[in-house]
């Protein structure tokens, strides 16, 4: 628990995915940790893990579509702690699952709301206390989660791919305007995310094709050059790396963990 001592991160989209494996992994080497994110009772299990854990975290109720909401999560975390150091912006809204001819737009715009103004609301209400972070101690770190869906398209996955796609951009230009206050910007892309979503959705279409779930399990495997659909922990491990000292000199970068599936 040394890599990220005495260090303060913010973590939006704390849920049964990899918002909690993330905030798992920053805690567990360190780093105080906010948990934010709409349901007040999940936060609170997962505080109580990270703290049984020997960890240090506190719940903050957020809603990161609501700026306000943003603003009070950096207040909370400057209040209390007094600094920001890093900021994982996890929360998404998932897409529709339909072509572009069939879509309501309107619910292209909820996607993008959550996934694109959302995470921007949340980065420019942590921004001062970021910089002041950085000019105090050297550094500080903002990590977005993307997807593969961006860089590997799908026809149903249009309306998800192109907000995470938005952020991409965003991603190269935060870090060109912010890296003269040494606040890093870079994103980890992952693929597939080992975990209980994956698993109910490939059990899902398991289920509709009438067939074991070994049998949609290998069929991925057979996609990724590793041959495993990559746990949601190990994915975590490459945030912890980008909030970490260890990127000191990294910036603008957007890290594919997806056991090879896609080449970047």
């Amino acid at each position: 628990m040394t890599l990220l001592r005495d260090k303060v991160a913010i973590i939006s989209g704390i849920g049964p995915g990899l918002g909690q494996a993330n905030a798992k992994a920053l805690a567990r080497e360190g780093a105080t940790v906010l948990l934010a994110a709409r349901s007040a009772e999940y936060l609170a299990s997962i505080e109580a893990e990270i703290k049984a854990a020997g960890g240090a975290a506190i719940s903050v109720p957020t809603n990161i579509t609501d700026r306000s909401q943003c603003n009070a999560l950096a207040q909370r975390a400057l209040d209390e702690f007094g600094r920001i150091d890093i900021l994982v912006n996890n929360a998404f809204r998932a897409g529709g699952f339909t072509s572009f001819e069939d879509a309501n737009l309107e619910k292209w715009k909820k996607i993008h709301e959550v996934n694109v103004w959302g995470s921007l609301e949340l980065t420019q209400a942590c921004l001062s206390g970021l910089k002041a972070a950085a000019a105090t101690h050297g550094d500080a770190s903002v990590v977005f989660i993307l997807s593969m869906s961006q860089s590997k398209i799908r026809l149903d996955e249009i309306d998800y791919a192109s907000s995470k796609g938005a952020l991409r951009t965003a991603v190269q230009g935060l870090a060109l305007e912010l890296g003269p206050s040494k606040v890093r910007v870079n994103a980890v892309a992952p693929g597939w995310i080992g975990g209980p979503s994956v698993e109910v959705y490939l059990g899902w279409m398991a289920q509709e094709r009438g067939v074991d779930i070994s049998v949609i399990v290998e069929e991925r495997h057979a996609e990724i050059p590793l041959r495993e659909i990559p746990p949601q922990d190990d994915i975590a491990n490459s945030v912890v790396f980008f909030a970490s000292p260890w990127s000191r000199v990294i910036t603008g970068q957007t890290l594919d963990v997806n056991g090879g599936e896609y080449f970047g």
